[in-house]
């Protein structure tokens, strides 16, 4: 059994993360600042564009005083996102899929999802580990990739969108989830929390919360 505290110190190493308020901006592209809950009631900030102002904040602050903190928020627009990051906490029984092999297949998977859908995370024959279900023409169906980083690694699903519903998006992540736990590693799901196939799909999994990341895209006016 996986505990809270056990994936909490596994992320945080994956990542790099060594204090409470973390300023690298290797470390997060898409936001100015986010914060983590953990399951395990820890709290980090994450600042990357700030390493300066550092000393100015506490990871007790909400994210909206810590946009203040760093931003003149009066000419900014903030689109606020939650995203929740998912673990296994006890094996999970999948069946043995392949690995995707062919690119081409792959590719065409991709194209056919809705772009908001394939930038939440693509899985690519680069990913440490793959998982594949494919339809009797040999197109892909769902895939399934794993980036590996110390402990972690990191997965992304992929179903196309003329077979969904049938619980392929399931039995490929499972499958994938399976792999990463006979490699000793811990498996990480991030989704959007207003992604709801997506939530269903890891509460099927019986997936646990391991943190909420609290983030926000700043717009700024045009020049």
């Amino acid at each position: 059994m996986t505990t809270n505290a056990e994936f909490t110190a596994a992320f945080l190493e994956a990542m790099g993360w060594q204090e409470e308020i973390v300023g690298d901006e290797d470390l997060c592209l898409e936001y100015p600042a986010c914060l983590y809950a953990f399951a395990d009631r820890r709290v980090l900030a994450l600042v990357p564009e700030a390493l300066e102002m550092r000393e100015q904040l506490s990871p007790r602050d909400s994210l909206d005083e810590t946009l203040r903190t760093l931003f003149d928020l009066s000419q900014i627009r903030v689109q606020r996102e939650t995203v929740l990051g998912l673990y296994a906490p006890y094996p999970v029984i999948g069946e043995p899929l392949p690995p995707v092999t062919d690119g081409g297949a792959l590719s065409r998977l991709l194209l056919a999802m809705p772009d908001e859908d394939r930038l939440r995370g693509e899985v690519t024959l680069q990913d440490d580990l793959t998982a594949c279900i494919a339809g009797e023409n040999g197109e892909l169906l769902a895939a399934a990739g794993a980036v590996c980083q110390g402990r972690l690694a990191d997965i992304s699903v992929a179903v196309h969108p003329g077979a969904r519903g049938q619980g392929l998006g399931a039995r490929v992540c499972a499958a994938l989830i399976r792999r990463v736990q006979e490699q000793k590693r811990l498996a990480l799901y991030r989704v959007e929390w207003d992604n709801l196939p997506s939530v269903r799909l890891a509460k099927r999994l019986g997936l646990s919360t391991g943190f909420i990341m609290e983030g926000a895209r700043l717009f700024f006016p045009e020049e």
